[in-house]
């Protein structure tokens, strides 16, 4: 049988909600285990304005690399570990290549800088303003002027309104969510 040897392999861990960091800690510092937990950093829109976040890019999964004949009664009992991806009742072994290709695209740290950029016909959230939290259609991007133009809907009447571009912010939930 494949896991009975004791070859490493890396294997998809689902973590509790929101616990991938607290499990990834926990495999590394009670397993002894090697993890691997790529997060994306981006801005998301507050009722106090911009705010910059990191997520887990895949959220309630990590990867870790571990003998399973040995480890994985620990791997499954750490702290904020729900438990080892499985398919028809046996553990998946995620290939090498996967996690290298990962690596790859990530620049640094595990963690992938998502820029929020504005582009026309894009619909954005107001943060700023006598009209914050209201959305609005881009019409027009003046990146010399850190401004943009949008169209609102007030009244029933549209306006198009100049704005600065620090007062408006893509509505994203994950930048990886299905739109």
């Amino acid at each position: 049988m494949l896991f009975e040897s004791d070859e490493l392999h890396w294997f998809c861990i689902k973590t509790r909600p929101k616990q991938e960091g607290f499990a990834k800690r926990s495999l590394i510092r009670d397993v002894g285990v090697e993890v691997f937990c790529p997060m994306l950093r981006f801005e998301r829109a507050r009722s106090s304005g911009k705010v910059k976040v990191t997520e887990a890019m895949f959220p309630g999964y990590i990867f870790s690399r571990f003998n399973f004949r040995e480890q994985y009664r620990h791997v499954s009992a750490s702290h904020g570990v729900s438990h080892i991806v499985k398919f028809g009742g046996v553990a998946s072994i995620v290939h090498e290549s996967i996690i290298q290709e990962l690596r790859n695209a990530i620049a640094s740290e595990e963690t992938v800088e998502i820029l929020s950029q504005i582009h026309v016909g894009e619909e954005v959230k107001l943060i700023s303003g006598p009209f914050s939290g209201i959305r609005a259609l881009v019409t027009q991007v003046m990146p010399a002027q850190a401004r943009v133009k949008v169209l609102l809907e007030l009244l029933g009447m549209e306006r198009e309104v100049e704005i600065e571009s620090s007062g408006v912010m893509p509505d994203m939930v994950h930048p990886l969510a299905p739109r």
